[in-house]
Parts: C-alpha cells; sequence; structure tokens
C-alpha cells in the first residue's frame, strides 16, 4: 500500500513527455518554502490498495501517457509501496521519474532503495531549497537538485532544459488545482 495524496493522469509539467503524476502523503524532511507543506503528515489520506493502483497504471498505460512521475511529501519514506509501484510501471514499459529530497548517497541507505533503484529511469535528488530557484534545468526546483540517470531514457540535457511549465486544472466543480514549477505555483495559487 502506498499513501497517495494526489493523481494527475496526464501532465506535462512534472517531467519529459507526458505522464502520470503521483504525489504520496508523508514526509519529515520539511523543507522551507516547500510548495506541498500539505503533505507532510503521512496521515492526512488513506493508503491506496494495490489493485487501485494497478487500474490506475493500466489506465494511463492504455491512454498513450509515456512514463510515471513520483513526487511527494517524501516518497522514499514509503519504500516498500514505492518499490511495488515502480515494478508494476516497469512491467508496462513506463518511464520513471521519482523527485526525493534525500540525497542518493542518502537514499542509498534506504530499505528497499535497490529495488526502487532497479526500476527507475531518473532519479532528482536534493531537499528543495527555496532561496536557490532552478533558473536552467525544467521539471527541477531548486539550482541544488541533482538528476541522476539509471538509464539513458531521460539522459538527453535538451530533454530537462527549455521554458518552465505550469499547469491549472479546473474541474466540473470549480476546483482549481495548480502544479508544476513551486515558485510560479505559490504566486499563481495566492493569485487565485
Amino acid at each position: 500500500m502506498l499513501r497517495v495524496a494526489k493523481v494527475i493522469p496526464q501532465t506535462t509539467a512534472e517531467g519529459p513527455f507526458e505522464r502520470c503524476a503521483l504525489w504520496v502523503a508523508g514526509c519529515d524532511l520539511a523543507c522551507p518554502g516547500c510548495c506541498n507543506p500539505a503533505l507532510f503528515d503521512p496521515d492526512s489520506v488513506d493508503p491506496f490498495e494495490p489493485g487501485a493502483l494497478l487500474e490506475l497504471l493500466d489506465r494511463v498505460h492504455g491512454a498513450g501517457v509515456e512514463g510515471l512521475t513520483v513526487l511527494g511529501g517524501e516518497p522514499l519514506q514509503q519504500p516498500e509501496g514505492l518499490a511495488w509501484l515502480l515494478e508494476q510501471a516497469k512491467r508496462l514499459e513506463l518511464g520513471v521519474i521519482v523527485f526525493t529530497g534525500y540525497e542518493l548517497e542518502e537514499a542509498e541507505r534506504h530499505p528497499s532503495f535497490n529495488r526502487i533503484w532497479a526500476n527507475l529511469d531518473t532519479l532528482v535528488d536534493g531537499r528543495f531549497d527555496a532561496r536557490q530557484p532552478e533558473l536552467r534545468r525544467r521539471f527541477i526546483g531548486s539550482a541544488n537538485q541533482r538528476l541522476h540517470h539509471r538509464t539513458q531514457r531521460y539522459a538527453d540535457p535538451a530533454l530537462w532544459h527549455g521554458p518552465q511549465r505550469v499547469e491549472v486544472r479546473v474541474d466540473v466543480d470549480g476546483h482549481v488545482e495548480v502544479h508544476g514549477l513551486p515558485r510560479p505555483v505559490s504566486r499563481l495559487t495566492r493569485a487565485l
């Protein structure tokens, strides 16, 4: 099981190409200036059952989505659930990107990290630092964060350069959801 706070089945703001973005709840790193402080509390959401996650992956794969991005909260604080999810994504040949506040050297000490690493394509590591906004690479929140490519799938630097993206979604009930680069999202959310 995995504590999933939010899912966007199709987005181009959370990594190269069209992808499914999944935010997990729970993070005790609590980076100052984090754009997702509501996701610090792991008990803020109920766990997703494996069947619901399999159904989600099958649905996005069937829709032609290229990959899965897992963000948070802190994905590595749910290592068993994350490892299982990534194994299922790889089974469907979805590209996998995981954002973590841990640096790779810290992440390697986490339980199940070998299973996680074996099933992802790119790891974006490092605590978000609002004082160091990323101005050159898209999809990445702060300049101190690093890209670690386990495969060549997303290794082309051109995939990470270009205009930053923010997506605004309005559902039929008028609920507004904003996601993408942290600083513009914060400004846009305040303006709304």
